[in-house]
């Protein structure tokens, strides 16, 4: 059987070779000057005419050539790809490919119908009535319950202490002269009794310096143990006697009281100081002025009352009300330091407390509907509202309340939606008038059904959409 695909033996392009020519093409001025004269005419007619058999046969030779080259493209083409020639088997590609695609869209579909479709929409509009409610109530901690009778409501009381230091610039400039002064430590050698030293004392350290006591003190007697004295002492503050950086001075080993001298006293009681005196200044300094401590003190109490309101705020859970005139702030403490830091500013301190009496809007919002019952319908609820607070009146001591309010509210009865779905579904639309008719609190209702086809209810609840209004 002959293999047209695959032919046992091919021909290849080297193996095609032009027909060779016996003999070039006669140059015609060359041969015309060998012929006589008469037969010049006849040669030259015969010459060009063989002239022209050669070109017809180069001409032929030439198309010869491009016929081969093209016939050995085609034949390298069908090598390349040996199946080429079977049309059949491509056609038959495509359909199964159309074949695929038509069942995949056919499954897309069946699995839309399947999956959204059928549905129905189901809007109940419910009977509402409006309510306005202006009066007072009153919370207070000691209220355990909601007193619909008395109008009352329980109320819980926050209270925070909280303590804070402000910085303040100085803009006084003045001359002054001050004391240097320091901590001493007074011994006594003496004997077992003990020594008071007045205020003002005088002890004089090694270089001739007068500090003085700033206060009274009582240096203990000395013990004696074993028939040795062990020395007492005790702590005081002195003050330079007079102005000036001089009295600046760093430790000393022993400072004398000028005022035992003479006497066994002067040897036997002495003090030592551990710590450099400090504060000797004479020149112009920055000071706080009478007006620079009242700005202080207004701005610190504002910026405290905000700063502890603010922390309450955040310590009082959200579900709490706090209304105007329900807070109370109070300075506990205040004090004025006027001395100068480094940043030329003195400070104010403030202590204070922070007391909140509040409720919960839910309680009031319960009292409320219990009040619209007497006028309206029973189990009614807020189904909109606004509200509006008067300025509470307040008892701190006994943690109580009172507060006008101003209420706006639109009621409604409510539906108990999961006992509504399981009675609706696979209901069609004559059964579901006769199930909503006998539901006082619908006003009005809307059904569909989708697509147009569908007559019921689907008896899967994730299909039904029910909305109330």
């Amino acid at each position: 059987m002959t293999n047209n695909i695959y032919p046992k033996k091919r021909r290849k392009m080297a193996d095609i070779v032009a027909p060779v020519r016996v003999r070039s093409r006669i140059n015609i001025h060359s041969e015309i000057k060998n012929i006589k004269p008469e037969v010049k005419k006849e040669k030259i007619e015969k010459i060009g005419k063989i002239d022209e058999e050669f070109k017809k046969l180069d001409k032929k030779i030439e198309e010869f050539e491009q016929q081969e080259k093209k016939r050995f493209k085609e034949e390298e083409k069908k090598k390349r790809n040996p199946f080429k020639k079977i049309k059949f088997k491509k056609i038959k590609i495509k359909t199964y490919l159309s074949w695929i695609i038509t069942f995949i869209v056919l499954a897309g579909i069946f699995y839309s119908v399947i999956e959204f479709l059928p549905k129905a929409n189901i809007k109940i509009v419910t009977k509402k009535f409006d309510w306005n409610y202006i009066d007072s109530i009153i919370a207070g901690k000691e209220f355990i319950e909601i007193n619909f009778i008395e109008k009352q409501i329980p109320a819980e009381v926050f209270s925070f202490n909280k303590n804070y230091n402000f910085s303040f610039m100085a803009t006084g400039r003045k001359m002054v002269e001050e004391k240097a002064e320091g901590k001493i430590t007074i011994y006594n050698i003496h004997s077992s009794d003990s020594q008071v030293l007045i205020a003002n004392t005088r002890f004089k350290s090694p270089d001739g310096k007068i500090f003085r006591l700033k206060e009274k003190v009582i240096v203990p007697g000395a013990k004696i143990i074993e028939g040795k004295i062990i020395p007492s002492s005790v702590d005081a503050v002195v003050v330079a006697d007079e102005p000036g950086p001089e009295y600046n001075i760093g430790p000393v080993n022993k400072f004398s009281i000028p005022g035992f001298e003479d006497s066994p006293k002067y040897e036997d009681f002495y003090a030592v100081s551990q710590q450099t005196m400090s504060g000797g200044f004479i020149g112009e300094k920055t000071y706080a002025t009478k007006d620079d401590i009242i700005k202080a003190k207004e701005e610190a109490q504002k910026g405290f009352e905000n700063h502890i309101k603010s922390f309450a705020s955040f310590e009082i859970p959200s579900e709490f009300k706090i209304i105007e005139g329900a807070s109370q702030f109070t300075i506990l403490k205040e004090e004025i330091n006027e001395e100068i830091n480094e940043k030329e500013e003195f400070t104010v301190f403030l202590e204070g407390k922070f007391i909140s009496i509040c409720f919960r809007e839910s309680d009031l919002k319960t009292l409320l509907e219990e009040l619209a019952w007497n006028d309206l319908e029973n189990d009614l609820k807020i189904k909109t509202y606004e509200l509006e607070y008067g300025i509470g009146r307040a008892d701190f001591d006994n943690g109580q309340i009172s507060f006008a309010i101003d209420f706006n509210g639109v009621f409604e009865k409510p539906i108990d939606i999961e006992y509504f779905e399981q009675k609706v579904l696979n209901k069609n639309e004559e059964e579901l008038k006769e199930i909503i008719s006998l539901m006082p609190n619908i006003q009005k209702t809307t059904i569909s059904f989708w697509p147009f086809w569908v007559k019921r209810v689907p008896e899967n609840i994730k299909k039904v959409n029910i909305d109330i209004d």
